[in-house]
C-alpha cells in the first residue's frame, strides 16, 4: 500500500522530528496531527512541518499510517479511542513510547483485521523537549526497536520506508525483553540523574556555592536529569515492576561502596572504577 496520508498525535520532540524526517524525504505525503498545545501546532504549520491539523478524531479515518508520540499514558488513552473507530483498511498503527508491556495490552483493543499495531521506540532524544527542538536527523545511527503485536513483514517494511530518512539501525524485539533492557539504560539513569540533583540542591540549601560550582563532571552525570518531567513520570509508571528490582540491584551496590569506604578497602573502590572503566570505554 502506498503510503499518502499520515497522522501524528504529540508534536513534541519525537513526534515533530519524525514528522520533519517524513517531509524532507516524501514532500508529497500529507502529514496530519493533533497535539494539546496550540501554539505548538501553529508552529507545526507555519513552519510546513505538518499540513493539517486534527480537531476530531473522525477526520482520520483516511490516515495510511498513524503514529502516537505522546507520553506513555495517553497512548494507551489512544488506543483505547481507536479500538472505537473504523479505520482505512490497511492502515498501520505504531508509537514511540519507551515502556511496551502496557501498551501491547492495550493494543490489543484493536481488533480491525485490517489495521496493523507495530510498537516502536527510538532510543534517541535529548534533555531538550517540545517542537522546536525537533529535528529530522535526531534519530540518526540510534536504535529503533520494533515490537509488533502480531508479525506483518510487509507492514513492517512499509512503516521502515516511511521512517527511512532517520536513518536509524531497526532492531525487533520482544516487549518484556525491551522493557527490561530499556529500564536498566535509559529509566533508571534518569532516576539516578534526577535523585543525584535534588540530593545536591538539598545538600546546599543553605548556600547556593555548590550548585553554582558545579562543574563538567556533575553537569554531564546529570544532564538528563533535564528531561520532560511529565513524559518521565508517565514512563516510569508503565515499568514499576522492573524498576523496583534494577533499583533494589543498585541501592545493594551503593550499600557496597559505603562498606568498602567505611572499611578503608581501597582495592574494593579500585575494582570499581576500572570495571566501569573498561565498561565504559567501549561504548566510545
Amino acid at each position: 500500500m502506498e503510503t499518502k496520508e499520515v497522522f501524528i498525535n504529540g508534536l513534541g520532540l519525537i513526534g515533530s522530528s519524525l514528522a520533519r524526517a517524513i517531509k524532507k524525504r516524501n514532500p508529497e505525503i500529507i502529514i496530519t496531527a493533533a497535539d494539546t498545545n496550540k501554539n505548538t501546532l501553529k508552529y507545526a504549520i507555519s513552519n510546513k512541518i505538518i499540513d493539517k491539523v486534527v480537531e476530531n478524531l473522525e477526520n482520520i479515518k483516511t490516515a495510511d499510517i498513524i503514529i502516537l508520540a505522546t507520553p506513555v499514558d495517553q497512548i494507551i488513552k489512544m488506543l483505547h479511542e481507536l479500538s472505537k473507530l473504523q479505520l482505512k483498511s490497511g492502515a498501520i498503527i505504531t508509537d514511540v513510547g519507551s515502556t511496551k508491556q502496557a501498551i501491547l495490552k492495550a493494543a490489543e483493543e484493536l481488533v480491525q483485521p485490517s489495521v496493523t499495531f507495530i510498537g516502536g521506540h527510538p532510543m534517541a532524544g535529548s534533555h531538550e523537549s517540545g517542537i522546536a527542538a525537533g529535528r529530522a536527523d535526531l534519530f540518526a545511527n540510534a536504535f529503533y526497536f520494533l515490537v509488533p503485536l502480531k508479525t506483518k513483514n510487509k507492514q513492517i517494511k512499509e512503516l521502515q520506508s516511511l521512517l527511512q530518512e532517520t536513518n536509524v539501525k531497526w532492531f525487533e524485539i520482544e516487549a518484556d525483553t525491551h522493557d527490561k533492557l530499556v529500564g536498566q539504560i535509559s529509566h533508571l539513569p534518569h532516576i539516578i540523574a534526577a535523585t543525584l540533583v535534588n540530593r545536591t540542591e538539598n545538600e546546599f540549601a543553605d548556600s547556593k556555592l555548590g550548585m553554582e560550582l558545579a562543574a563538567g563532571g556533575f553537569k554531564s552525570t546529570t544532564r538528563i536529569a533535564s528531561s520532560d518531567p511529565a513524559m518521565w513520570s508517565a514512563i516510569l509508571k508503565t515499568n514499576t515492576t522492573i524498576l523496583i528490582d534494577q533499583l533494589a540491584k543498585y541501592q545493594q551496590q551503593l550499600s557496597e561502596v559505603q562498606e568498602a569506604l567505611s572499611n578503608g578497602d581501597q582495592e574494593q573502590l579500585y575494582n570499581l572504577f576500572f570495571q566501569a572503566k573498561n565498561s565504559r570505554d567501549k561504548l566510545n
